[in-house]
């Protein structure tokens, strides 16, 4: 059997294929503490997730083997292989096998953990690069974003440049997770494809659409609650962490600099979510200045109560992962628009 033969349950499987990768883990079941073993496995057809319950110990990454009597059935709506007691996992020295390697095309909204490889279309912005050595070479790393119509999410290229503006086609991007936050590099193995179409972004969502840590979404709701701390923040100029008694401990010489920090409740109707902010996001809002700041800073919660509490507002933020839910790092805020409610009801129909 080849793999992209496997379409649905089958608890007979038999096929000969690679194991890609071999990862071991522990865990705590109603019969105690046991072990299982997982990762991908592909042939000349294609690449499958694998969960095995029992794996013979000489066979690694990168080894051909022959299965007999697996289990496929679907999970989060992928196939995958199961290996129990009864499987057979016999190891094929000296051979090999060319595999396919495919690639779901996923929109940027919709990427997952659970799927670490995928194939995205997006525009590049604010990408810019930064060397390193190692092992006595230089190398060069890309950091920006790519986005789409559904989202946008911070992307590492390896030795690659990606032009800002420019739309990419990228095969076999790796998802991961940094900063509470989806993110894709793209490496050696990743196709990249230029492409000569345009994207249009005007991403208005409800929050109840939203369930995974997607970027540069624009979200109209009601500023609900303000939280009591909000306000100005003394950070050390030179490492940029917060002061609570004004006095850097690692840079005690270094003066200090104000910040704000504001965090609030804002609900759309459908749904209500913990959003904080920053200055760049709050100061243009407030109609404020970084010189302004040592004059205003006894009033500044004062002036953060008028503008937020209570007020309709328009947010450009990116979901972050908290302990048990989303919440939102807001980049931009302002007073809500006809033109913005129009769109929100387009959204909405």
């Amino acid at each position: 059997m080849k793999l992209s033969e496997i379409n649905g349950e089958n608890a007979n499987v038999e096929l000969k294929v690679k194991i890609l990768s071999l990862s071991r883990r522990e865990t705590t079941t109603s019969k105690g503490e046991t072990v299982y073993y997982y990762g991908l496995l592909g042939d000349e057809t294609g690449v499958i997730p694998y969960t095995a319950w029992e794996f013979p110990a000489p066979i690694k990454a990168g080894d051909v083997v022959q299965i007999k009597y697996a289990r496929s059935r679907i999970y989060n709506d992928r196939i995958r292989l199961y290996f129990d007691s009864k499987t057979e996992v016999l190891l094929k020295p000296g051979e090999d096998i060319e595999v396919k390697r495919t690639y779901k095309e996923t929109k940027l909204m919709d990427l997952s953990l659970k799927n670490p490889f995928v194939t995205v279309t997006g525009k590049i912005s604010n990408m810019s690069g930064k060397e390193y050595n190692k092992a006595g070479n230089t190398f060069t790393i890309y950091n920006g974003f790519i986005e789409d119509d559904t989202s946008r999410v911070r992307i590492s290229s390896f030795g690659q440049a990606l032009e800002n503006g420019r739309i990419y086609r990228m095969v076999g991007a790796r998802v991961s997770e940094f900063n509470k936050q989806l993110e894709l590099s793209i490496g050696d193995k990743t196709e990249v494809i230029p492409e000569d179409e345009d994207m249009d972004f005007e991403r208005y969502y409800k929050l109840f659409e939203v369930d995974n840590p997607a970027g540069g979404i624009t979200i109209l709701g009601f500023i609900i609650t303000l939280g009591t701390k909000s306000g100005i923040i003394k950070r050390c100029s030179e490492c940029n962490k917060p002061l609570a008694n004004g006095v850097c401990p690692d840079h005690p010489d270094k003066p200090t600099k104000l910040d704000i920090f504001t965090y609030f409740t804002l609900d759309d109707g459908t749904k209500y979510i913990q959003c904080i902010a920053g200055k760049k996001a709050i100061m243009p809002f407030l109609g404020i200045k970084d010189e302004d700041l040592p004059r205003v800073a006894g009033d500044i919660y004062r002036m953060l109560e008028d503008k937020l509490y209570g007020h309709a507002v328009r947010v450009n933020a990116d979901f972050i992962k908290s302990e048990e839910d989303l919440s939102l790092r807001v980049n931009f805020i302002a007073g809500i628009t006809k033109e913005d409610i129009d769109k929100d009801i387009k959204v909405s129909q």
